[in-house]
This record gives structure tokens, sequence and C-alpha cells, in this order.
């Protein structure tokens, strides 16, 4: 994929200007609006800044008043998307965690495998959006700090259902963790030949066995 091969350093990813006017806001919300509806309909690769403005029914030096380039509007949707995420793993841990012991962790994990799922199907091209970010270097390292941040928290958790030190060991493993737990998500997203119900299952199972047995060992998997 051509995208794949643009420098991350090469592209800004940050708004020019957050709207605080109200006809400002309702033009920066139907580009981000326009954005998603298009990702789904015409693809990654053959969106541009041009159809973008088109869409949403603004001029282009207007949308450049807020994005430098289609990079940044994809970085702020993307960035809504990992938030709601965010949401829904936050919400995982404070209704389904608090005054739990480690099993119960680990029975709640199809929810917050299915609660991520839905997100990103619901959400406006999430699954384009997720491929973007996997795929084109200037978005990768937004992906990437967002699974390290949900990597450190679950294994802040671990440590604490378990009563052990919270070592850097432990946030890699649980940064396999969280891989796992993506993977199966997408597998659900993208497969039309897999129940997304049956993928979610299958992902939480392996996700389960690898809690249960990886995440207890010492380093590089020594008892």
């Amino acid at each position: 994929m051509q995208t794949a091969s643009i420098s991350e350093r090469s592209v800004e990813l940050v708004e020019k200007n957050r709207p605080q006017q109200q006809r400002a806001i309702k033009t920066y919300e139907a580009i981000l609006s326009a954005t998603g509806e298009l990702l789904r309909e015409v693809g990654l690769e053959r969106i541009s800044t041009n159809i973008i403005a088109e869409r949403a029914g603004v001029t282009v030096p207007a949308l450049y008043r807020y994005f430098p380039n289609k990079y940044a509007v994809l970085n702020a949707l993307g960035s809504r998307l990992l938030g709601a995420r965010k949401a829904v793993f936050e919400h995982w841990q404070e209704g389904r965690l608090s005054g739990h012991g480690p099993y119960a962790m680990l029975e709640s994990l199809n929810e917050l495998l299915m609660g991520v799922y839905r997100v990103t199907r619901d959400f406006p091209g999430g699954v384009e959006l997720l491929h973007g970010m996997q795929a084109m270097a200037p978005l990768q390292k937004v992906q990437q700090e967002h699974d390290w941040m949900v990597a450190r928290t679950f294994a802040g958790i671990w440590a604490d259902l378990n009563r052990v030190q919270c070592t850097e060991e432990l946030v890699c493993k649980s940064r396999v963790a969280v891989a796992l737990g993506f993977s199966s998500i997408q597998v659900a997203l993208e497969d039309p030949d897999m129940s997304p119900d049956v993928a979610l299952y299958e992902g939480a199972h392996a996700l389960r066995s690898y809690l249960e047995h990886g995440m207890m060992k010492g380093p590089h998997g020594v008892n």
C-alpha cells in the first residue's frame, strides 16, 4: 500500500485549530462525520481532503483551517474511536472488577471483548480506521501508544488482583494479551464466515488461558 511508506515524520497530525464558536464546531464535526461516511463508501486509499470537503459541504480552504492534511483528519477521527474503546475498558474495569478477584476478571473477558467489538462496529468508518492506524506509518504510533496504555493499565489490574508486583515483564506480557484480544475482535469484525459471537468467545477463551498460565510465569516464560 502506497500510504504505508509515508514517513511518520513527514506528515503533520496535529490539528491547526480547535473550533470555539458554534458555527466552527458545526463545520469541524461535519468534516469528521463526512470522513467516517466516506471511509465506508470509498475506502482508505481513495479518501482525500477534496472529497471530504465536498461531502461535508465546506470548501477545501475551510477544511485546511482545521486540518493540514487528510492524515490529521483521520488521526482526529481515530482518536475518537480509541477514546470510545478506552471508555469500554474503563467501564469494564470499574463495573466488573471492583471488589472481585482474579477469577471474576477472567470470566468477564468475553464481555470486555464484545463491548470493544460493538463500539468499533458501530463507529462511522471504524473498521477502515483500524486498517489505517495499522497500515499508515503516520498513524501507527497513535495506535501503539493506545495499546501500551491499555497494557500498563491491565498489568496494574492483574498485579492488584493477584497481589504481585507490577513489573516491566508483566507489562510486556499484558501487551501481548492486548494484541490477542484485539486480534479476535478484528476476526469478529472482518471475517464473514465466522460468527462474531464465536470469534469473541474463542478469543476470550484463548486470552483466559494465556492469562492463567503465561502471566504467572517468570521472565521469558520460566517458572
